[in-house]
């Protein structure tokens, strides 16, 4: 998915699309995964991280790159970042921690229950825990909607099987710009996307949208607000895919937007930039169905493909 929140809908889950210091962490966690452990497991490997993120986090990232190897010992082929942390577009008021993790097979049952044990763990002990939009995917099935997936999301709490979404929005963002945490390099593993299933998943996520708009609709919470903001920004990075064949941050989204969309949107654009850098608030009536109107605007350019877009004056 283009943005960085994942969304469960029965069994499908969509994704919703400079050196730091790394420490190395000397506390294994479990006694179960340190015996696992040989040397060459715990040297820690060198991450091209963002350098705008905090250490705490950085610490949570290299954690997952010592643990995970140990508890799919076999089983892992690579963990990886993607999302805002790819794009040097990380807000740590608002941004998810965006990681997809490669096995050879399904996880079984004490992988799973290990994996799950990790997760809330670290809810407890790490604030970017509570950020982490992390699902597990089989190798060679990346596009397959078939195949089995788990996944841990930040709104539930824990990690849950489901159906895949053969999403390939992350795999393009992987292969243009993810980052190896552990394992086979980021950019070999990504398969090929087509245009053609491109926007194929471009139009299921403004689908995905309209039900979020809908369900939320006469919802004066924070968790409205954010979302009523998320989609019209998720909307615009949609349309410059559908456009440009290729992805963007949010920020870099909404810059080609405004200089691109009919000039009657773009109050609504940068209304909805604004209340996403808030964070909190009440969506108003007004709120509710311009973002409504622009989603069905972006639907409908992506449905003749906007090639006719240009920037205007």
């Amino acid at each position: 998915m283009i943005a960085g929140s994942a969304a469960v809908r029965g069994e499908v889950v969509s994704g919703r699309f400079h050196i730091h210091e790394i420490r190395l962490y000397t506390g294994l966690g479990t006694p179960n995964i340190s015996a696992r452990l040989g040397t060459a497991d715990i040297l820690a490997q060198e991450m091209n991280l963002p350098t705008n993120i905090p250490p705490d986090l950085s610490e949570l990232l290299q954690l997952m790159a010592t643990d995970f190897p140990a508890i799919l010992s076999g089983n892992l082929v690579g963990i990886y970042l993607w999302g805002s942390l790819t794009y040097e577009a990380f807000d740590e008021t608002c941004s998810d921690v965006d990681c997809i993790g490669v096995t050879r097979r399904d996880l079984d049952d004490r992988e799973f229950s290990e994996l799950d044990e990790w997760f809330r763990n670290k809810v407890e002990n790490n604030r970017w825990a509570r950020r982490i939009d992390m699902r597990f995917v089989i190798d060679h099935e990346f596009l397959d909607k078939s195949s089995r997936c788990c996944g841990f999301y930040h709104y539930t709490g824990k990690l849950v099987r489901h159906g895949s979404d053969g999403n390939p929005i992350i795999w393009m963002n992987i292969a243009e710009s993810g980052i190896t945490l552990w394992g086979q390099d980021a950019k070999r593993i990504a398969p090929h996307v087509s245009h053609e299933c491109l926007l194929e998943a471009l139009k299921l996520e403004l689908n995905y949208l309209k039900e979020d708009l809908a369900a939320n609709a006469g919802d004066r919470s924070d968790k409205a607000f954010v979302h009523n903001a998320y989609a019209v920004l998720t909307a615009c990075r949609i349309l410059y895919s559908a456009s440009q064949k290729a992805l963007a941050s949010k920020d870099q989204a909404y810059s080609w937007a405004m200089e691109t969309v009919p000039l009657m949107w773009r109050a609504v654009i940068r209304s909805a930039k604004e209340n996403r850098l808030r964070n909190r608030g009440s969506t108003t009536l007004q709120l509710e169905q311009d973002a409504m109107r622009f989603v069905d605007f972006v639907t409908d350019e992506v449905e003749r493909e906007p090639k006719h877009l240009i920037p205007t004056e």
